[in-house]
């Protein structure tokens, strides 16, 4: 797994918070890889000996190599290669070593130092018909990775194609693949097509579809990617919010934690329900998002966006706090782990279910 889908679910899990990056909002992982390529074809990999291989070209989607030619990749430049190649047809990033090329690795990230990324030998980016023309080398690669996922071979395919099409931001197609998947048979391809659509700030409908389809979401082999997504929802529409109160309530327990992460960072009013709901889960690190989204609600944080939490003013309250009490202040975790809060868990959730009953009717009707 990779970049975007890898930081946010690690956020989950550990209590910190990553962002994805989002449809728009900038150079994603894959594009930065993209811009140190001095090369990127579509290749076959042929015997080589103890210092380099070879690579026959089939089609160029970056430089200069064109098709048919053989490059001379040197092994020992290539430090990815200490990994496996990672395919034998595929997609590679290049850069020059003097008369020979080097490997750059295909996933931009800490998890995985592979080269090459695995395509189906049958698969071809001039089938790809999305009514505009590719323009941009990630605008090409793109194309590319949604040919290889419309006749990917297996989930481990699947989600390596999926992984590098999710670290794509500067492809002015990517919002239309992303369309063009979603409108698959498959329900694989379809949620991944909701995946990257979920990086948008118009989410809603987007987030209803995940909502409305939970049991499908939980067999899904792609669905890390769409966990990891809705770890990083911010859309504070009430609609939208519904919505992932809707998946907070599943009973994957990773489908309800990232859910809860979102409603923490939303806390708008129409987010309190869900959050007082969630203090009775099983999941403890659920129940920590229950308790911190409440207190980021009385505390008046503002709710959360990638620019803001990097700043800092997340952490600043936006105003007046007319909930704030001295209580609500000794149980607050807005801005503090439970790992290192004074009190025991049970007594945050005692004092939490305690607020909510006794405020929720007062809040009703900012809940609408």
């Amino acid at each position: 797994m990779t970049s975007n889908a890898s930081r946010t679910l690690l956020g989950a899990l550990t209590g910190v918070m990553f962002w994805p990056l989002g449809l728009g909002a900038g150079q994603g992982p894959v594009d930065a890889l993209l811009g140190k390529a001095d090369a990127v074809v579509v290749a076959d990999v042929q015997p080589g000996n103890s210092t380099s291989l070879a690579l026959t070209v089939v089609r160029p989607v970056k430089g200069n190599p064109t098709a048919g030619a053989t490059l001379s990749i040197s092994k020992a430049a290539s430090p990815c290669l200490s990994d496996g190649l990672g395919a034998q047809h595929g997609i590679w990033f290049l850069t020059s070593s003097g008369t020979q090329w080097a490997l750059l690795p295909s996933h931009p990230s800490t998890f995985h130092s592979s080269c090459g990324i695995p395509l189906p030998a049958a698969s071809s980016a001039s089938s790809v018909q999305l009514g505009v023309q590719p323009s941009t080398a990630s605008d090409y690669l793109a194309a590319e990775l949604l040919a290889g996922l419309r006749s990917y071979s297996g989930p481990s395919q699947l989600s390596s194609l999926t992984s590098e099409l999710l670290g794509i931001n500067d492809s002015g197609l990517i919002t239309g693949i992303y369309q063009a998947l979603h409108s698959s048979s498959d329900p694989e391809l379809r949620f991944i097509g909701v995946t990257g659509l979920l990086g948008s700030s118009d989410n809603s409908s987007a987030l209803a579809e995940v909502a409305g389809n939970l049991a499908l979401v939980q067999t899904l082999s792609a669905k890390f990617f769409l966990v990891s997504a809705i770890c990083g929802v911010t859309n504070p529409d009430p609609a939208a919010v519904r919505s992932v109160g809707q998946i907070a309530s599943s009973q994957d327990v990773q489908l309800q934690r990232c859910a809860a992460m979102a409603l923490m960072y939303i806390h708008t009013p129409a987010a309190l329900p869900f959050l007082a709901q969630l203090l009775g889960s099983s999941d403890a690190a659920t129940r920590e998002e229950a308790i911190r989204g409440l207190s980021r609600f009385v505390d008046n944080l503002p709710p959360a966006t990638q620019g803001n939490m990097i700043n800092g003013v997340g952490l600043t309250p936006q105003g007046p706090a007319p909930y704030r009490t001295a209580d609500t202040a000794k149980y607050s975790l807005s801005t503090t782990a439970l790992s290192r809060a004074p009190f025991p868990e049970a007594v945050y959730l005692q004092f939490w279910t305690t607020w909510w009953a006794t405020m929720k009717d007062k809040l009703a009707t900012g809940a609408q």
